[in-house]
């Protein structure tokens, strides 16, 4: 393995496999297989994480209403962490513990966390959906259209992330700037378009509002870390860990 290479602690793959599912774990365990030097087997992981994914939430839909209604809110996604902890333990555990005590470096779990997050919007997209499939008396087409953009806008803001540990903080500032703020806003004004939608479903409302606060506190995220990036500080960490704290707090209503 080569120095200086970040990977993904056990920690932050757990937090991000809560929020977002075995998808957002298979991409964290995909980055790390190919910081070790293991990229089929990162593909691997990806492919089955998507499979994983699909057989879980198509379960889901074919459990009878009244028996989901009993079933604890946390305890599907507790149980498919704690499954995937294992598994992530079996794999990559030794390298992970080695790593640690040669002082290797590690990504941040807000990031990780950040995985999640567009991995859970993702899935609860899905899953809104395929919620009301059977129902057509309003405009459900014109909804999915909508939500597949904002997902699409969602992705290119998030790839701020994938540039931060690889660009000048000039070209950071600019795409933060340029593209994750403005496609966060664009989302918002989205979320305003879905809910004029005539006869929308409550549930569907409830969710627009849980991903206006999301957005919000993406919005907030990505101009504090241009201020980190610009100023070269780390005087903002407690307030960028406190918007962490919040944007996990969202996830987890999402999640209920």
């Amino acid at each position: 393995m080569e120095e200086n290479k970040k990977l993904y602690s056990l920690t932050a793959i757990t937090v991000a496999t809560f929020f977002g599912g075995p998808l957002a774990a298979s991409i964290l365990i995909r980055k790390n297989c190919i910081v070790l030097g293991r990229e089929q087997q990162g593909a691997y992981s990806l492919v089955l994480g998507i499979i994983f994914s699909i057989i879980i939430f198509c379960g889901i839909f074919l459990i009878p209403e009244p028996v989901i209604d009993k079933i604890p809110n946390a305890l599907i996604p507790i149980t498919y962490t704690a499954i995937i902890c294992l598994i992530v333990e079996k794999m990559q555990g030794k390298e992970l513990t080695a790593h640690k005590e040669t002082n290797g470096e590690f990504f941040s779990n807000w990031r990780a966390a950040g995985v999640g997050a567009v991995c859970c919007v993702i899935i609860f997209a899905v899953l809104i959906g395929g919620l009301y499939l059977r129902e057509k008396d309003w405009d459900e087409d014109q909804y999915n259209v909508k939500i597949e953009q904002f997902d699409q806008n969602d992705a290119l803001a998030f790839r701020l992330y994938d540039i931060l540990d690889k660009k000048p903080k000039k070209t950071i500032i600019e795409y933060i700037e340029t593209v994750s703020i403005p496609k966060l806003q664009e989302n918002i004004n989205l979320l305003g378009e879905m809910d004029a939608i005539q006869d929308i479903p409550t549930e569907y409302q409830d969710y627009n509002n849980l991903l206006r606060e999301y957005c919000q506190v993406r919005l907030e995220m990505y101009k504090l870390i241009a201020k980190i990036v610009d100023e070269e500080t780390e005087a903002y960490d407690a307030e960028l860990e406190k918007l962490g704290q919040r944007l996990n707090e969202i996830m987890s209503r999402m999640n209920k």
